[in-house]
């Protein structure tokens, strides 16, 4: 009789699918699990850990447990933790070597957990290259600086000017002394002068000495004249010199109040510096935030585009492992090589608990025709009244991405919150009621995050040590009645490059605080100044006023010339013609 089985056949086909099934039990979930920690870490820059992954074939799914995510800044504590993630792969598609997942439950995720050892750090975070200006403000320095110091290292203008004005006048003062060296002297007008009597004794001579006369007193006329004349234009040249001298006088007089002006603002706060107080105070806190935002918005780029390049209908991509590439022809119903439809997430932050959906995870969205969306609201939070957050990270076309995201936060009750770490005079909020805003946007040039927070209720720990002066007491003092304020983050730029511009209603009480210590600074600044620069210009100062003096004495040179020759103009006629007009 023939026999229908083949009992050799059948019993090593039943051993190959016992060793096939036993490999899947003994080995299946720990390849999985590694692989998964492998990846993660890459992704992530630092260690991941599974405690558990386990794979059923009927229906073929993952579930994962006890993941956890190594804080690249802080590697004793998880940037995050997940209790629980399960899902189902569609088999039929993956036969495609395509990863579709439907639904993807996610429980028990918790945010800054601490580690039972600290975590590898795989590649450090990058740095951000906010400005430095804007990266690290300080509180104005109120100890009143050393002024001899301050002098010998900043150049005052006023000397050299002074001295410039004192060549320039000393030159024109030897130039007026030659020009009234050249006007008539004590001997030209002396000989005038006996002219001028001559012609008087000749009057006593009769008709015909009378009429010599009158033809010496014509001539001495004119020789008078032509002095005079040259004294008149002489003392409208010198009154020109003289005023343009003046001026000059006048203004090098201001040098040395425009080296204390320069000097004082550059060594003192003025009002302005007061502006922005805030900025000082709590800038570097909320710069923190900023860059561990950014940091963990870069690392979703390999969720969201796929390194490649296309050619028409064809995309080539990169493969992540082993050689050659993936060619992508054009499908009836296109779907991406990897994609999580649905996820379903429970969030817990110390706030509450967090539930939300996150849709269309995948690189593929210019494939997908469908954005990344997400929304998570809070029920039963011990923290807060409620929570929302929404967004979507459009990234269809991948060179003009357009993500936006919006977080409102009311009735958030703060405990232990650090607003400042600055050295000098750190900042927390012990306790109080927050409401929070966070609008988010960015495109292909650049991203804008707007977040304003109003908080009531408050109760500002400033610490007490009395070191910083009177104006870090005068700060603390005022901070320590403030019971409400509110605070504006403005931030604009690239992830790579980023400013930030924080203002807050505390700038005015502020202000007002340190308003007396700021002017009573200034004053105290300025009057040392002012006696140090008065020191060192104050003879050069008296030496230009006389080199003005003379100038001026040559003036009055020139007056007794020209009244001299005036009266002997009017003798000479006198004298000449009697009462006959010679002019």
């Amino acid at each position: 009789m023939k026999q229908w089985l083949r009992w050799p056949g059948l019993i090593g086909f039943i051993v190959v699918i016992a060793v096939v099934v036993a490999l899947w039990l003994l080995f299946m979930d720990s390849m999985v699990r590694r692989a998964i920690e492998r990846t993660g870490t890459a992704l992530a820059g630092a260690e991941v850990d599974l405690a558990r992954a386990h794979v059923t074939l009927v229906p073929l799914g993952i579930t994962l447990s006890g993941l956890q995510v190594t804080d690249p800044t802080a590697p004793a504590t998880n940037s995050f933790e997940i209790a629980r993630i399960a899902f189902e792969l569609d088999s039929l598609n993956l036969l495609r070597r395509k990863v579709i997942i439907n639904e993807m439950g996610v429980e028990g995720v918790r945010f800054g957990t601490a580690r039972k050892r600290p975590g590898s750090v795989v590649k450090p975070p990058e740095k951000t290259t906010s400005t430095e200006k804007d990266r690290a403000p300080t509180l104005p320095s109120f100890s009143t600086p050393d002024v001899k110091k301050i002098l010998q290292e900043e150049k005052l203008e006023s000397p050299a000017l002074i001295e410039q004005a004192q060549a320039e006048l000393k030159k024109k003062n030897e130039t007026w002394k030659q020009q009234v060296a050249s006007m008539p002297d004590k001997a030209a007008l002396d000989d005038y002068q006996a002219r001028v009597q001559k012609l008087r004794d000749a009057q006593k001579g009769g008709l015909k000495a009378l009429a010599g006369g009158l033809s010496d007193a014509k001539a001495l006329t004119k020789d008078i004249e032509r002095d005079l004349n040259k004294v008149k234009k002489a003392k409208a040249d010198l009154a020109t010199d003289l005023a343009a001298a003046k001026a000059l006088v006048e203004k090098v007089e201001q040098a040395p109040a425009a080296d204390l002006r320069r000097i004082r603002d550059k060594y003192s706060i003025s009002a302005e510096g007061l502006q922005n107080l805030s900025q000082a105070l709590f800038g570097g806190a909320i710069r923190s935030w900023v860059d561990r935002g950014v940091l963990w918005y870069g690392r979703l780029k390999p969720v969201l585009e796929r390194s490649g390049e296309k050619k028409g209908n064809v995309e080539t991509v990169k493969p992540v492992r082993g050689r050659g590439v993936d060619v992508r022809f054009r499908e009836e119903r296109p779907l991406p090589y990897f994609l999580i439809s649905t996820v379903k997430a429970s969030l817990q932050p110390e706030a509450g608990s967090f539930t939300g959906i996150i849709k269309n995870i995948t690189p593929d969205q210019d494939v997908l025709g469908q954005p990344l969306t997400f929304a998570f609201t809070g029920s039963g939070l011990k923290e807060a009244q409620d929570a929302n957050v929404t967004g979507s990270l459009d990234h269809r076309k991948p060179a003009l991405p357009d993500d936006t995201m919006l977080l409102q936060v009311r009735g958030y009750r703060v405990s232990n919150l650090a607003l400042s770490g600055a050295a000098l005079m750190p900042v927390s909020l012990q306790e109080g009621t927050m409401d929070l805003e966070v609008k988010g946007k960015r495109d292909a040039q650049v991203f804008s995050v707007m977040c304003t927070a109003l908080v009531k209720g408050a109760r500002l720990n400033v610490g007490s040590d009395g070191s910083g002066g009177a104006f870090v007491q005068a700060i603390r003092s005022s901070l320590a009645k403030v019971s409400s304020f509110s605070l504006t983050a403005n931030i604009t730029g690239t992830p790579e490059k980023y400013q930030l511009h924080l203002s807050s209603d505390l700038d005015r009480v502020l202000r007002d605080a340190a308003g007396g210590v700021v002017q009573e600074h200034r004053a105290r600044l300025e009057k040392e100044l002012h006696q140090a620069i008065q020191e060192r210009t104050e003879k050069q100062l008296a030496g230009l006023r006389d080199n003005l003096g003379g100038l001026g004495a040559m003036g009055g040179m020139l007056d007794g010339v020209q009244n001299r020759l005036n009266a002997l103009i009017k003798d000479a006629g006198s004298a000449g013609a009697g009462k006959i007009k010679l002019r």
